[in-house]
């Protein structure tokens, strides 16, 4: 457990080390590599033996299989889709050493998400600690398939954005690339209508509105989904009715105080666009997840922009002190909520090396 706290606190450290004469550029790109190299190597490093999740050494044995297992083989034993396997293949050729696997899922959507806060986020700082405390960073230490497939979807938002023939195919591109690797990437599709939308109250009303429309039918669409995606998604969710209020809360107050910056600052809805079109139907698909847990799941390929979004809405107050004040308290937020999700779901952190070392042992 202290690995983690570790992480995060050498993480905020680095911010107060990097000196301020630089140039903002400079700097934001120095603590986006040194923040990297830490994430990457405390995420990289965790041993599938002895961490307290399935999925984690489901994902190392499938690599570890792929080192001598032709494709077909792996088909047969893994329930995935053919493109993780065949990834997983590919990368078994290049580097035949199991544990690579979990260091490339770090290395690669670590990369991607920063590379989205870079070029969008107002405080590169506050959105990586947004990301790592209240984004899908928490899913992405185990959901190896789809955490691939969200981090190619956001590059693929990025081609979105520009609103331009070539770009927009090679987002396709992208987006069923990603589908090769989990199946429900194809929903992205709906990001090229949503770009089209205009956020005003009309909007927000009908969203609600929809919510509450699926809500009653949205029993009927999975059955519909698995039988078109030849899937066997059950309608049941288990927990209770509070385990997903706080990440409710936290989109639904970044959203107000969206709001508030654009009673007085009208640009901020049309710089921010596209994230707050997408949290709000994150949002949407989130507040599911009562009739399924599987919603969850599809709404972090929407949610991730909160860490853009929350960071843009803290530093753009209407004065300095204002900013500042918020931004304190965003951050304290950020780390009591880790602190809490350290200690009680991600277990005690174990290096792979501890697991060699019991077998030498033996």
């Amino acid at each position: 457990m202290w690995v983690w706290f570790f992480m995060l606190i050498s993480i905020i450290g680095i911010r107060f080390l990097i000196p301020e004469g630089i140039g903002e550029k400079r700097k934001n790109l120095i603590f986006l590599c040194l923040s990297f190299l830490i994430v990457v190597f405390v995420v990289g490093s965790r041993s599938p033996h002895l961490m307290r999740s399935s999925d984690l050494s489901i994902y190392y044995e499938c690599y570890g299989d792929a080192l001598s297992n032709p494709l077909w083989v792996l088909k047969e034993e893994y329930k995935m889709e053919e493109g993780y396997l065949v990834l997983n293949k590919i990368l078994a050729w290049f580097v035949p050493w199991n544990y690579y696997i979990i260091y490339f899922e770090a290395a690669f959507c670590t990369g991607v998400m920063f590379w989205y806060i870079y070029r969008n986020a107002e405080s590169v700082f506050l959105a990586v600690i947004v990301y790592i405390c209240l984004g899908p960073w928490q899913f992405f230490l185990t959901g190896f398939r789809q955490a691939f497939a969200v981090s190619i979807c956001f590059i693929a938002l990025e081609f979105i954005k520009k609103h331009k023939v070539l770009y927009d195919i090679a987002a396709v591109a992208l987006i069923a690339l990603a589908s090769a690797l989990h199946i429900t990437a194809w929903l992205f599709l709906l990001v090229f209508l949503l770009r089209m939308i205009t956020v005003t109250k009309k909007v927000i009303i009908y969203a609600a509105l929809l919510t509450l429309l699926l809500l009653v039918t949205v029993d009927d669409l999975i059955v519909l989904g698995n039988d078109v995606l030849d899937r066997d998604y059950t309608i049941v969710y288990y927990g209770n009715v509070f385990a997903g209020l706080v990440p409710i809360l936290i989109y639904i107050s970044t959203f107000i105080l969206c709001y508030l910056i654009w009673t007085w600052d009208k640009t901020h809805m049309d710089e921010n666009h596209m994230e707050i079109i997408m949290l709000i139907t994150g949002l949407c698909i989130y507040v599911m997840r009562y009739n399924m847990h599987i919603m969850e799941r599809v709404s972090y390929y929407f949610t991730p922009v909160i860490s853009v979004l929350l960071a843009n809405a803290v530093t753009r107050q209407r004065t300095k002190k204002v900013s500042n004040v918020v931004f304190v308290i965003c951050v304290a937020l950020c780390v009591i909520l880790f602190i809490y999700r350290a200690s009680e779901q991600y277990g005690e952190y174990h290096f792979y090396w501890e697991y060699l070392e019991r077998l030498e042992i033996k």
